[in-house]
């Protein structure tokens, strides 16, 4: 069973829809009417008390949540760390990483998530679980704006320059969402299976880098 939305509105830019999508209201209703759309203001746009659709399902219909893909509602860097700049935020804050994101999607109710700051398009180029990094500060380069080669034989893109991951590769991007997402079903059936699920997946790919994968 589901449900058919018939009536929607949105938007011009992705942050204020996302925004939109998920509390319901206008975009002039959230803390930043054109979007949160880094860590450069270290909170999401959720105002006080304004509640989003992840808390609601959770809350009162007992939904089992995840969040995976493209975050880009504003968050704030772990303590004891404060925002520099975009470009060297993981080396450059004084952050300690082991802690989650202020502000992040488990702050909003989602009990799971696997997400980027900016998608594809903007550093850091790292993958948050949780909101805490999902991998060690040695394996963080800054990541020059350029195509690169990777051993797949696909050419991962940097649009615009700063840190992230190592491992970065913008052409795995929505595939690593998709495993993700499935693992969350997996262990949703396997451990609520009587309970209803939501998932909000938001892909890289209608983003500048278009870099999709060959296969």
């Amino acid at each position: 069973q589901g449900v058919t939305f018939m009536d929607a509105h949105s938007t011009p830019l992705c942050a204020p829809s996302r925004y939109m999508l998920l509390s319901g209201n206008y975009p002039h209703h959230g803390r930043y009417h054109g979007g949160a759309w880094g860590l450069s203001g270290g909170e999401n746009n959720f105002k006080g008390e304004q509640k989003s659709l992840a808390h609601f399902l959770k809350n009162t219909a007992g939904y089992h949540t995840a969040m995976f893909g493209k975050w880009h509602l504003g968050a704030g860097v772990p303590p004891p760390g404060r925002y520099t700049n975009s470009t060297h935020i993981l080396k450059g804050s004084g952050s300690d990483w082991k802690n989650p994101l202020i502000d992040g999607p488990l702050d909003i109710g989602f009990e799971h998530s696997y997400m980027t700051l900016g998608g594809i398009q903007a550093p850091p180029y790292s993958f948050f679980r949780n909101g805490i990094l999902d991998h060690d500060l040695s394996d963080v380069e800054y990541w020059a704006i350029g195509d690169y080669n990777m051993a797949s034989g696909d050419v991962s893109m940097i649009k615009e320059g700063g840190e992230g991951s190592k491992y970065w590769d913008s052409t795995s991007y929505n595939m690593i969402l998709v495993h993700e997402t499935l693992s969350f079903l997996d262990r949703h059936m396997e451990t609520r299976a009587d309970d209803p699920f939501f998932t909000y997946v938001a892909l890289g790919q209608v983003h500048i880098p278009h870099s999709p994968p060959k296969y």
